[in-house]
This record gives structure tokens, sequence and C-alpha cells, in this order.
């Protein structure tokens, strides 16, 4: 009569030689059922004899497996299934370099699974956790650390190996998959505040001379992956100043979202995407969400819509640097300093815009209102910069007598460069101390909604 252990690799067995992915995954995931996992933890450690039927690439899978499964339902020792576990994906990938992607089922679960073995270790340690989470950095002294550093070369191997499939026709090709590995290496790499190393993936990606899948691909799990990389992918360009490609991956990735029917996930990673894209789209296309967006996601309006766009809008300094300083920590999680330093210029032009039309209110010549000295701008760059209200909660005036903050060459220096953006239209005479603008089209960019 079999033993459970004979007829567990049996079907180990079988499922190889039929290159049957779904059962394959079955024989090696953690999570085979409550009564399965129960008895495949109770085996007794395979023999080589044992194991002699199996392809002998597979026969150290299979043996870490067990192990693994003792690790989990019998010592539950959480370290020691992460590393079994590890060890497993690592002989999985040697394996899967023979293979074609019947494979890739199984390699993805049990990488899934590594990664959400990882995520209940670290809740053990939450105060290192919470310490990546805050700065962005790992302390390489940690468990942690070394724990996630593991796991990056364990998904670098799988990145590699499906990068590296020579296989020319794709349908057989271990590449079909490779968003899944790149998307989770990039997310990993951020994590440990590896950011050179996420681009240097990246470009491998780029530099290969096979053909890729497409990332609307119509298998919406292949799509959640695209998801992913297409986020991580765009907060590298965003690092970059790269605020055109950083809009192109996220518009992208909020189409591919729209396939999804899980309301949790679509909310949840919309507004990550959404964090980012609302003060890109801003910057380059001067475009404000509709209001039904604000409703939906609150978090971003109380951030954007009635903090920082509003002092935008308003062309208020102060408050936008308030703002920028009040919401500090989120703009550099999210790498967002950059892009809102660069949103500061917006606030300018508005103030810049402010400023001439009182100018043309006030001045006696209508003919030459287009001709605003720079004196103007900075008594208004000083209000704005310095205003203060008194008891009655009323603006106190600016003391002319004192000296102002900003000298007329910084004023120069900031109208120039919205200038050069095309946000202005006009010329500054140094010479004269003003700017000339066009009397057609002064300010050819406009604040809209979407």
């Amino acid at each position: 009569m079999n033993s459970p252990l004979s007829l567990y690799l049996s079907f180990v067995l079988t499922s190889i030689r039929n290159e049957d992915a779904s059962n394959f995954r079955n024989c090696i995931t953690i999570n085979p059922g409550v009564n399965e996992g129960s008895l495949r933890s109770s085996f007794p450690e395979p023999s080589e004899f044992d194991l002699y039927p199996l392809p002998e690439k597979f026969r150290p899978i299979i043996k870490n497996y067990l192990k693994l499964m003792k690790s989990i339902y019998i010592l539950n020792d959480i370290d020691s299934s992460l590393n079994d576990l590890n060890e497993m994906v690592n002989n999985l990938n040697r394996a899967a370099d023979t293979q074609t992607n019947w494979i890739n089922p199984a390699l993805i679960n049990a990488s899934t699974e590594l990664i959400n073995v990882y995520q209940v270790k670290q809740k053990s340690n939450p105060d290192v956790e919470q310490q990546q989470e805050d700065d962005g950095t790992t302390a390489s002294t940690s468990s942690s650390s070394s724990s996630l550093e593991k796991l990056a070369t364990t998904i670098n191997n799988s990145f590699k190996l499906s990068l590296n499939d020579k296989n020319l026709d794709l349908k057989l090709s271990k590449r079909t998959d490779i968003y899944f590995f790149l998307g989770n290496l990039i997310k990993i790499y951020f994590k440990l505040g590896k950011l050179e190393l996420a681009k240097s993936v990246e470009k491998a990606l780029k530099g290969t001379r096979f053909d890729l899948p497409p990332l609307d691909n119509p298998i919406p799990s292949k799509k959640k992956h695209s998801v992913t990389y297409l986020y991580y992918s765009a907060m590298l360009s965003l690092d970059d100043s790269n605020f055109v490609d950083t809009e192109s991956k996220l518009v992208t990735a909020m189409n591919l979202l729209s396939y999804y029917r899980e309301p949790k996930f679509i909310t949840k990673h919309m507004e990550m995407i959404l964090m980012i894209l609302i003060p890109l789209r801003l910057y380059n296309n001067s475009l404000l969400p509709t209001q039904s967006t604000w409703e939906k996601f609150p978090n971003l309006k109380f951030v954007y819509k009635d903090c920082l766009f509003k002092a935008i809008i308003k062309g208020d300094l102060k408050s936008f640097e308030k703002c920028q300083s009040r919401f500090q920590v989120l703009f550099l999680k999210r790498h967002l300093y950059l892009l809102v330093e660069n949103l500061k210029n917006l606030c300018y032009l508005q103030l810049v815009k402010k400023v001439a039309r009182i100018f043309s209110q006030l001045s006696d010549d209508k003919a030459s209102t287009h001709i605003v000295p720079l004196s103007a701008f900075q008594v208004g760059l000083e209000v704005s910069t310095n205003w203060k209200r008194d008891q009655n909660n009323s603006y106190v005036a600016i003391d002319p007598s004192q000296p102002y903050s900003q000298h007329l060459d910084e004023i120069e220096c900031i109208l120039a460069n919205l200038i050069f953006e095309g946000k202005i239209k006009g010329y500054i005479s140094h010479g004269n101390k003003c700017i000339v603008l066009s009397k057609t089209n002064a300010f050819p960019t406009q604040v809209v909604r979407l």
C-alpha cells in the first residue's frame, strides 16, 4: 500500500511530466487547505530514493517544501518559514531555467507567498517597519533589512530568469509574466532606498532585444502587475523631473485599473496614483480635477484643494510654503517634493497676474498698462510672503520704510523663468526696471477643471 508521501510525490511527478501548472502550484503552496497542510507537514523527510523519480532539479524544491511545511504547521516559526520558503523559491528558479512558461504560475504563487510571509514577519517587529515607512530607508544592521535584501536577491533572480528567456515565441516564454517580477522588485528596492538598483533593472528591461508582453494584457491579474510596475516606474521618472513621462505612465495605470471590479482594490490604488497625478496634471497642463473626484477622495481634497491648490490659485506664497512644510513628510515619502517645489512657479504666476491686473486698474496711462514696473511685483511679493493679520483679523499694511525681503534682481529671475516656461508672454527691460507684457495674450496659461 502506498504511503501518503509516496502518493504526494507521485502527484508531483505527474504534474511535472504533464506540465500541469495548476496542479504543480498546488503541490508547493503553503496554503493547500488545513487538512492537506497538516498532512504534508507530517510527512517524514524524503530520502534520495524517494525523490529519485523526480527530475533532478525539482528534488531540492520538494525537499525544501516539506521542510517548510514543518516550520509553518508544526514549529510555527516565522523566521524558519521565511528562510525555508526563500530557499525553495531559489531552487524553483533553478528548475524553471530549463522549463517553458508553464512553470510561471507556480513561481509567481511561491514568490507572492514569500512576500506575504515577509510581511507577516515584519508585523512582529513594528518599530523597525515604522522606521522604514517614515524615512524610506532601512538600517543595514536590522534583521528586517537583511530579510528584505535576501528577498530582493531572490525576486531579482526570478526577474533575470524571465528577462533572459531566449524563447522567441512569447506565448511559451517566461517573459509573459515579467511585469510581476519587475514590479515587485522595484517596489522592494524603493523600500530599501536603493533607487539606483531600481533604475538599473528598468534599464535592463528597456535594453532587451526580445519581445515583451503588452502592458494591457487581457488577463486581469496581469494588468494588476502592470499597474504596480507603472506606478513605481513613474516615481523613478518623477525623481528625474521627467514629468511628461511620469504622467504618461500614471494615465496608463489609471486606464488599466478600469478593468477591475473590486471597489476596495480600485479605490486604494487609484488614490495612490492620483496623489501624484493630480499635482502633475496641474503642472503639465494646468488641469484640475472635478468636484466629484474631490468628493470621492477626501484625503486628496484636504492636501491639495483645501491647502496647496488654494494657495496657488490665490497667489499666496506664505500659505503655499506653510502647506509645503505641513505635508513635507508626505511629499518626501511619495517622491513629490521636487514636483511641489516646481508648482511654486504657478503660485508666482497667479501673483504676477494679480499684480498686473491691480496695476492696470490703478494706472492713469491706460495705453501703457502692459508695461509694469518691477517694483510693483516687489511690493506684491512682499505682501504675499509676509502678510500678517491684526487682532480684528484684518490684513496689516506693509511698512514702506522697511527694506523688502526680495531684491529686484530676484524679481527679474522669477519673471524670466515664467517667460522661459511660456507662462508669460513678454520681455524684461533691465535698464528701465520693468516688464513689457504682450497686449494680446500676456498670460496664456489658464487653470481649468478636467
